[in-house]
């Protein structure tokens, strides 16, 4: 990556089971953006490799990864996307999901992304959350999610952690939706912002 290069990005928060993966999947189709969430990649990554190790030992029990591995990981997979030419930064739009997870992580993107939007999805009901979490892991054969205990740890460190990295960025580039409703709901919210963000060409 060049230096001083940076990717703009919008940025998708929210507890887990808001809907960021479903919400970010379906908007992978627009031409102008790419979406890349850090859980897919964790997951795609071999599980007895050298990162699929150490990455396996903290989202077993429902830990984040560490700020340092992530940022390697995310800084080789926009490697690859671009040597591949998936990603090219003068036409795309990044459409960031689980990253970043921390405030840490949050100031040492900051050189690498303009952040010029945050969709804040929002669910309030936290049963609903779960069983959401729980019916994809199901569907998914992620038996990681299928505890009540992992998953409310996955929510304590969400409040704990990730929805205080908000405040890191100016408060007039978050936009809250609503995320409790139908899942085409929640994507007429985004996409009715974006119309109004994105480049008209």
């Amino acid at each position: 990556m060049a230096e001083g290069k940076k990717y703009k990005t919008i940025l998708l928060f929210g507890m887990p089971g808001s809907g960021k993966g479903t919400q970010g999947a379906i908007l992978n189709g627009l031409p102008s953006l790419i979406h890349i969430s850090m859980g897919d990649i964790f997951r795609r990554i071999p599980r007895y490799g050298k990162f699929g190790l150490e990455i396996e030992q903290y989202t077993s029990q429902g830990l984040m990864v560490p700020d340092d591995l992530t940022f390697r990981i995310f800084e080789r997979h926009l490697l690859i996307m671009e040597m591949q030419e998936l990603l090219m930064p003068e036409i795309h739009s990044l459409l960031l999901d689980g990253l970043p997870r921390t405030f840490t992580q949050a100031e040492r993107l900051d050189p690498l992304l303009d952040v010029i939007q945050i969709f804040h999805l929002k669910i309030t009901d936290t049963k609903q959350a779960m069983e959401r979490l729980r019916a994809r892991a199901l569907s998914e054969n992620r038996l990681d999610d299928m505890s009540d205990e992992v998953i409310r740890r996955r929510l304590q460190t969400y409040y704990d952690e990730t929805f205080q990295t908000l405040s890191f960025y100016r408060s007039d580039l978050i936009c809250d939706i609503d995320a409790g409703g139908r899942a085409i709901d929640v994507l007429h919210d985004i996409v009715r912002r974006l119309t109004e963000i994105l480049p008209k060409k």
